[in-house]
């Protein structure tokens, strides 16, 4: 016996959310370029053969992560947010941990103010932080880069 599940948004039925796609993903980024905003600053944990990373978002922030390049460590110290990737959406709250696998592309919207931390293997125990985020961090697609430049150029002109 199969049974479909369905939801009331509003008073209208629609069936259940589903993962969005990473094409779906990269259209949010793209839209959120002309409403960026000053990010806030990560501060950065160093420990031998090891790099963390910590990220506090403000309440209401929307944002689309970078993709890592490895298997890593993703914590929530406190706060509440809902992450979405192709792998699907889940609301995480302080205390949880995961292994984030590598190439996962995220899109995250903080409903309190939310502090994530990554932690990554540093064997060569750099704090060179440029180093390190070309170990760890996948560069941008061309086209993002080019929606980038063009956004920039707009911006700038």
């Amino acid at each position: 016996m199969t049974s479909t599940i369905t939801v009331s948004y509003g008073g209208m039925l629609a069936p259940p959310p589903v993962a969005p796609t990473r094409a779906a993903i990269l259209r949010l980024q793209e839209a959120l370029l002309p409403v960026q905003c000053e990010m806030p600053e990560p501060v950065h944990h160093f420990a031998r053969g090891m790099y963390g990373r910590e990220l506090t978002l403000p309440a209401g922030a929307v944002v689309v992560g970078k993709i890592h390049k490895h298997e890593h460590l993703l914590m929530v110290l406190k706060g509440r947010a809902t992450v979405v990737s192709e792998f699907g959406r889940q609301e995480v709250l302080a205390g949880w941990i995961s292994v984030s696998l590598p190439g996962t592309k995220r899109a995250v919207y903080s409903h309190e103010d939310t502090t994530f931390v990554t932690v990554h293997l540093n064997p060569t125990d750099t704090h060179d932080l440029h180093a390190v985020e070309a170990e760890h961090i996948e560069p941008e697609s061309a086209d993002v880069q080019a929606l980038f430049a063009k956004y920039i150029e707009g911006a700038l002109t």
